[in-house]
């Protein structure tokens, strides 16, 4: 079961949202709110597997509250809703660890898979913007940054595609014939040795190192999305 938390200033937002995530089965709302207080208030004290809210609110950006909530509940994962298909805030969100990046337009078709896959650790970002403005993301991220492929073992690189790809730990583990624990290893290895903080990162570092080539990751988040 994937509990979700709702977090929409619009009225209108926060029911369309309970009213579609109540027909599915495999997921349950734990918390609806409206502002950035009840946002962190879901994360102290429900701890959901997913929070979903608005990028822009009254009083704070979700890049100024990520930090905030991650504090409080680390493995909780983000879904900002936006309106303006703006590559820089695109840019900014990734940076702070938001694994989902939804259109306000694309709710009703896109919202309960955008959940699934940033619950089993993929990266989810709506059609418009995915297909616009993925150069302009991934180029800004590795500013500054010399990655190549000598720098990672066969077993890494075949994770990164995992992870792409969006399946889950236990899937990557699985198909990789490895443990569970070993599998985290691996990750937290990288994660040590390149400074990257996130699964998104990485992803996003091998991406850019020329492990996992454009075309096959527009191809991944297109069976994502589906």
């Amino acid at each position: 079961m994937i509990t979700i938390a709702i977090i929409a200033k619009l009225e209108n937002d926060r029911k369309t949202m309970a009213a579609l995530l109540s027909k599915q089965d495999d997921f349950r709302i734990t918390y609806i709110g409206k502002d950035s207080y009840d946002a962190l208030i879901s994360a102290k004290m429900r701890q959901p597997d997913i929070i979903i809210m608005d990028f822009r609110m009254d009083d704070i950006t979700v890049v100024e509250l990520v930090p905030l909530i991650k504090r409080h509940s680390p493995s909780t994962a983000l879904i900002a809703l936006y309106t303006h298909e703006d590559r820089r805030i695109i840019y900014e969100a990734l940076k702070t660890g938001i694994t989902g990046f939804l259109l306000r337009q694309d709710i009703v078709d896109q919202l309960a898979s955008s959940i699934r896959s940033v619950f089993y650790g993929g990266l989810y970002i709506s059609k418009p913007v995915k297909d616009q403005d993925l150069g302009y993301v991934f180029s800004q991220v590795n500013a500054g940054i010399h990655l190549s492929p000598s720098m990672f073992t066969n077993t890494e690189q075949q994770i990164f595609n995992g992870i792409i790809c969006g399946h889950s730990d236990r899937a990557i583990a699985k198909n990789l014939n490895m443990s569970n624990g070993s599998l985290r290893n691996c990750i937290s290895q990288v994660k040590k040795r390149t400074g990257l903080h996130n699964r998104t990162q990485i992803a996003m570092y091998a991406l850019l190192a020329g492990i996992i080539n454009i075309e096959t990751i527009k191809k991944s988040f297109g069976r994502i999305d589906t």
